[in-house]
């Protein structure tokens, strides 16, 4: 099948008849897992609460990297966990084929930054997106790290030749503050991004986030800023609204995520898309080609057509979007297909904007 005619079919077997899906997956992005060790103290997670083990080794992350190359996968994102935890991590990046990738991104709590920037500045690493959740006081508050903030944007004013998102977690704590940090993102030289909270996720279980969820006047201050600061499209500012107001009415859009996006998380499990879901293959046993050509991925990203799931907010910008077609936002998310720059796009591929895997 012809990559232009990719997102169409996705649309099509989304939006009319799940006949007309896309007989062979090929997602158009990946997410990857080395680590999931945290040293952030986050009441929003629970990843630092436990001593994981990483186990796709060096020489295993170079050959996914390089298959995932070959399959056609153009965004590559890093997450964890902190995936600057890796020690390896740049040596990965350096003995891999990275050409083939429009964009390679790293999700990071920026505790690092300042000390890797040379190591990271040298990288194929395209964008860095740095965890923040509110301005100084309310951030280390949450990130359970005092000093946390000022380190941060340390080290994203030492960063050359990328670009930098400040992706913040839409949260009650730190919801007064959204245009004052879209305002410190901007004078840094990055865009604020936002995640959305939820409750479903393995990595949050046991989190607080009923001390983060935001209250109706909260709600309103979020809204305010989304639509008129960072002009997100009125269709996913009226979703977070009612999702956040535990609007009951409110429509989840059918999930395409298990056709956009894989994710590979630390033990090689290969996920579609999703994290609540169980994993449909591990890369330790088979080739991701193999996983992603199987019987057991595709009746799961059929399944998350159909809302078979028990449900989360990763990545639900990009269904919103293939939902409101006519919208300038899914023909940005075309472009991947069409072989342009994948930053140019409205908003990233597969919860770029709403990744809250990162600790």
């Amino acid at each position: 099948m012809a990559s232009g005619f990719y997102l169409p079919r996705v649309w099509l077997g989304s939006k009319v008849s799940p006949k007309l899906l896309p007989s062979k997956i090929r997602p158009l992005a990946a997410h990857i897992k080395l680590t999931e060790n945290c040293q952030a103290k986050c009441i929003s997670c629970n990843y630092w609460q436990t001593r994981w083990q990483d186990g796709i080794n060096t020489d295993r992350a170079i050959a996914l990297i390089n298959e995932l190359g070959a399959l056609g996968v153009r965004s590559l994102r890093f997450t964890g966990g902190e995936p600057l935890l890796r020690t390896d991590l740049f040596q990965i990046l350096n003995k891999s084929n990275t050409s083939s990738f429009q964009s390679i991104i790293i999700q990071t709590n920026g505790l690092l930054l300042k000390k890797l920037h040379k190591e990271m500045n040298d990288s194929p690493i395209t964008s860095v997106a740095v965890s923040i959740d509110g301005l100084k006081e309310t951030n280390d508050l949450i990130r359970g790290i005092r000093g946390y903030f000022d380190l941060a944007m340390e080290g994203i004013k030492l960063l050359r030749n990328k670009k930098v998102k400040i992706s913040v977690t839409l949260n009650r704590i730190s919801a007064k503050e959204l245009s004052e940090l879209a305002d410190i993102a901007r004078a840094a030289g990055a865009q604020l991004e936002s995640n959305i909270l939820t409750r479903s996720l393995y990595f949050t279980k046991d989190a607080d986030l009923d001390a983060m969820w935001p209250q109706r006047s909260d709600v309103q201050q979020i809204e305010t800023v989304l639509r008129d600061k960072l002009k997100r499209p009125d269709y996913e500012v009226d979703y977070i609204t009612r999702y956040y107001n535990n609007d009951e009415t409110l429509e989840e859009p059918p999930c395409v995520l298990g056709y956009l996006q894989v994710f590979v998380i630390s033990n090689g499990d290969v996920l579609t898309g999703c994290y609540p879901l169980k994993p449909v293959g591990n890369i330790l046993k088979d080739s991701l080609e193999k996983i992603l050509a199987s019987d057991e991925y595709a009746q799961q990203a059929q399944a998350m057509i159909r809302r078979e799931c028990p449900g989360c907010t990763c990545g639900v910008e990009s269904s919103l979007a293939m939902k409101h077609a006519v919208s300038s936002a899914f023909f940005h998310l075309g472009r991947l297909t069409q072989g342009k720059n994948a930053e140019e796009k409205r908003f990233p591929i597969g919860a770029e904007v709403n990744d809250t895997s990162n600790a």
